[in-house]
Parts: structure tokens; sequence; C-alpha cells
């Protein structure tokens, strides 16, 4: 992966370019991004970049001030995500194949291809169905701690530094933390940590001391516009809709890049959660809460992180911003008339239930009791009043 292959964040990429040139790389760093950023694919970038044999430096008016070559032997490896000095840990789970004590190199061919295969925009939930753990949650356990260990205490193969990249460090599991503490404080030369997180309120705060945070931020619109214009022969219209449906997220803008796209994959359920609440329809609300609860709790957070941006453009549009409600379609229909149930007098109370409800599943809460404990509550915020959307 090279930052030319990587949508805007030019910025960023020319600060991790400088950090390499001026030899002020820092031995442990923690990307945060959200779900669907860029900050796996830059991590890889920026590893590639440093273990480059022959660095491009471009002149200062350039967009990106250098790039790896993309063409020697160590790139080349890069490319295939087999480099011998490139090592990677992630959550695992036992599976109908791996049953006793996973380890990420378990996993090391099917982690290789779904990079690949994603483009590196690859979500926890997308991993967990690649290899196939159903319901279960994925770790970064003991052995693979101790694999870390034993691994950076061996000399680089082939390049300068040993990269050890750790994806979704806040899976890290409480008993394994204490074994990378000291090596994360004091690693063997030439060695880089580059913890991934989406969240930094889930990483133990010993783990959180001893790194460097670099923040991948949501792209900018027109870093959006401008790929899309630049690689896809759309008109303005549909240009314009694509951006606006990203918000700042190119992997949401993916889902979109087909001529004929439907609505968002969540819409018709969310839309159905929030009528059942409205009329009250607590038999259907138990049997809603029951299917939901079956389709894994990483879908029921993206679920709900996508009925909290409904509930904030509600309000937008309540408050008279329309220009903020990026939305088309039967999204765009439903909003302008939800917008008169979920307003700036309940918009706050229904995004602290979507909120805490998000935070339950993540902590393994039965997902049966929180959804349909969620709903209630939604369904006391409404009132007793009976529409038709």
């Amino acid at each position: 992966m090279r930052f030319q292959e990587i949508v805007g964040h030019n910025k960023l990429k020319n600060r991790l370019i400088n950090s390499v040139l001026n030899n002020r790389i820092s031995h442990a760093q923690l990307f945060l991004g959200a779900d669907g950023s860029e900050k796996l694919a830059l991590a890889i970038a920026y590893a590639q970049y440093i273990s480059c044999i022959n660095k491009q430096v471009y002149p200062e008016n350039s967009e990106i001030i250098g790039d790896s070559c993309g063409s020697c032997p160590s790139c080349v490896k890069y490319q295939k995500l087999a480099h011998p000095d490139l090592h990677f840990i992630f959550p695992v789970a036992n599976t109908k194949t791996v049953t006793n004590k996973p380890t990420s190199n378990q996993f090391l061919n099917e982690w290789r291809e779904a990079l690949i295969n994603s483009n590196y925009y690859l979500s926890l939930n997308e991993w967990y169905q690649e290899i196939n753990i159903e319901n279960k949650q994925g770790k970064i356990g003991t052995d693979d701690a101790n694999q870390i260990v034993k691994t950076l205490a061996l000399k680089s193969y082939e390049g300068e530094y040993k990269v050890m990249i750790i994806w979704m460090i806040e899976k890290l599991y409480h008993s394994a933390a204490p074994k990378l503490l000291k090596i994360l404080e004091e690693p063997p030369p030439k060695t880089l940590f580059i913890l991934i997180t989406e969240d930094t309120n889930d990483i133990l705060k010993t783990i959180l001391s001893r790194t460097q945070l670099v923040k991948v931020p949501p792209l900018e619109n027109e870093e959006i516009r401008e790929y899309l214009y630049h690689n896809f022969q759309f008109n303005n219209d549909k240009v314009e809709t694509i951006v606006n449906l990203a918000e700042g997220n190119f992997k949401n803008a993916t889902k979109y890049l087909l001529d004929n796209f439907d609505d968002h994959p969540y819409f018709s359920t969310f839309r159905e959660m929030m009528l059942l609440a409205y009329n009250h329809d607590f038999g259907k609300i138990k049997s809603k809460s029951d299917q939901l609860s079956k389709i894994g709790r990483e879908n029921i957070k993206q679920l709900l992180q996508y009925g909290l941006r409904i509930v904030r453009l509600c309000l937008y549009h309540d408050l008279g911003n329309t220009e903020m409600v990026k939305s088309n379609g039967n999204e765009l229909a439903f909003i302008q008339k939800f917008s008169r149930f979920v307003n700036r007098t309940n918009a706050e109370d229904i995004t602290n239930l979507l909120n805490e409800a998000n935070f339950h599943i993540s902590r393994n809460v039965n997902p049966k009791i929180v959804i349909m404990d969620m709903l209630l509550k939604i369904s006391q915020i409404f009132g007793k009043k009976i529409i038709v959307i």
C-alpha cells in the first residue's frame, strides 16, 4: 500500500513522511479512526515507506512530499502483505476449524486475503464474518501477546525496522496486557509498534500512556468529491449524492458507486423499529427484538450507529438547518416526516438511549433484552399518538 493509493489525508501523510525523513519515528504509535476510515491503510503505507529501499521525495509543491517506490523488493513484499519484518496481530476466536487457543498466525492467510479484497477498508464485523466465528466476540489473547514478545526478540530479516501492527487493540484481553507493557515501553532497537483503534475509551490506560496518538479524521467532502471526479464518469448530481451519503467516510461512499443503488442497508430496519415504538406495538416490539438479537453484535452496533445518524439529521431538519441534512430518496422522505416526532424536544433523550444500547451490546449484555428495553423507553418518549409514514 502506497500513500498515493489512499484517498485524502495529505496533511497526515506528510506528517508521517516527515517523521521518517527527519528520523523521528516514535516507537509506539496509536492510529485512531472511525470504522471504515483509512487508519489501517495509512499504517501499512507508513510501514512500507519506512522499509522502502528507494524512498521517493517529491517537490515541496506536491500534494504529498514523498512515497515508497512500489517496485523495490521490500515494496513488492509489502504489497502482498508478506514482508518478513511486517507482523500482524488481530482479534480471533474459536471456529469450526480452529478449536483450541486461536492465535493470529492461524488466520494469517484469511487476514491477508480479507485486507486486499476490501482495499484495506476492513471492518471488525466483516473480519468476524470472514473467519466465521458466528456470534462470538474476538479477542487478542495471552498466546498472541507471548508471540509478540517472542517475535520482536529476534533480529529483523531484511529491513532496518521490525513492524508490529496490532489491529483493534481495544480487543486486548485484560490478562494479556501485562505481557506487553514492558516491550511497549522499552522495545528492542528499530522496532515499531502501530496500534489501531476505533475507541480510546476501551483501551487500558497503561497501554494508552505508552503510545503517541495519531488521529485519522473523517475525510473532507472535497477529498471524496475530487476522487470521484478523477476516477469515475459521474455527473454532478451523482457525485454530490455520494458525497452526502458518505459523511466523510469513504467506505460509505463505495456502497453507492454503482449507477443504481438501494437505500442504506439498515434503513428499513431502523424505520420499522421507530414506527413500532411510536405506535406502542409491544407484541411486535418483542418479536423484532427477538429477530434482531440473532443478527450478531457487530451488526446490531452498526444498526444503532445508523440510528444515531438518522436522529441527528431529524434534529437538523427540525431546527431548519436543511442544508446539513445530507440524504436523499426514501431516507430523506422519512427524515422530513419523522422530524415532526424526533426533534429538539426529545432528540437528546433518544440519542442517549441509542448510545446506552450500543454500550451494553459492546459489553456483551443480552442483545434481546437491550433492544427491547431501548424500544420500550423510546416508546415512552414518543407518547401515544399513532402515525403512518
